[in-house]
């Protein structure tokens, strides 16, 4: 007959050995969201993205702004004048500067200035974590405030197309935004947090929850992007693939409609991080739009 003191024992160790994966799968999962992996030089090296500022034949800068104890390098690209419009182009999560860079060539006509931060927590960023969104618009508010007098074009990536939307709503620099450009952004953080879990096979359900309420003790808390595209006064629009896995292109067309004055296009077949090699056509109409529909 089994020893009952055997199996209870053998229950306690598998039940503890249980706790331990999912402590350990949950911590591991919030470390990876508010400390990224960083993508820098090696990695646009790598896969053939421009790795100097000056690549696409304009001067171009480099400094560090300091945010709530982050300092992140800025990429100043072409026009010195801070009373020149001016476009800030951000990154998405888990990449950096140079992920912007890649993409600024349809951006090139209308601006003739370019600012392209490494957000904090990202790419050479020293100092905090990144906050995923929670106040990262204050950080481009600031940049934009310190750096530059003229009018704004917001454009960004996923994360970084989340914090445009936020940023243009700010007081402090939502009459100078004549309009923002947002590549693939999702409602809010735990859509990309349940996909990614999905994409390494993990459980959605077990982890999504306690994820997003860890990050919330720790400062991060989610917003709605929809709710924000609403409040902004300047043109917004919204390109997104039909193939992303990460920013499902319902959402990305929520957030068009939403906006007072809002543009939405779809790219076929096109993935999250499709943007580098698909969708030229449709950022530079996108963009037509918001400079025909820009009061002035």
């Amino acid at each position: 007959m089994p020893d009952p003191t055997a199996i209870l024992g053998g229950a306690a160790f598998l039940g503890a050995s249980g706790a331990l994966v999912y402590a350990g799968a949950l911590a591991g999962v919030v470390r990876n969201s508010i400390r990224p992996e960083r993508k820098t030089l090696g990695w646009a090296l790598g896969r053939g993205f421009p790795s100097e500022p000056t690549a696409w034949g304009l001067p171009a800068r480099e400094w560090i702004h300091e945010f709530n104890g982050a300092q992140c390098p800025v990429f100043e690209i072409g026009d010195e004048d801070p009373a020149a419009p001016t476009a800030i182009v951000l990154h998405g999560f888990g990449r950096s500067r140079y992920d912007a860079l890649s993409r600024l060539g349809p951006i090139l006509p209308y601006a003739r200035r370019f600012l392209l931060p490494d957000l904090p927590g990202h790419g050479d960023a020293h100092g905090r974590s990144t906050r995923l969104g929670t106040d990262e618009d204050q950080f481009v508010a600031s940049l934009a405030a310190a750096h530059s007098t003229g009018p704004l074009l917001l454009v960004g990536h996923s994360l970084g197309a989340t914090v445009a939307v936020h940023g243009a709503t700010l007081n402090i620099i939502a009459p100078r935004v004549t309009g923002v450009l947002a590549l693939a952004p999702y409602e809010r953080l735990a859509t990309p947090m349940g996909a990614r879990l999905d994409l390494h096979a993990m459980p959605r359900t077990a982890l999504l929850g306690p994820t997003m309420r860890v990050l919330s003790l720790l400062g991060v808390h989610e917003r709605s992007t929809r709710e924000a595209a609403a409040r902004a006064r300047c043109p917004i629009a919204v390109i997104a693939g039909t193939a992303d896995l990460i920013a499902p292109i319902e959402e990305a067309r929520a957030i068009a409609a939403a906006a007072k004055r809002g543009h939405f296009a779809a790219i076929t077949h096109a993935r999250h991080d499709d943007f580098h090699t698909m969708g030229r056509n449709e950022m530079i109409a996108a963009l037509a739009w918001i400079t025909h529909s820009a009061p002035g």
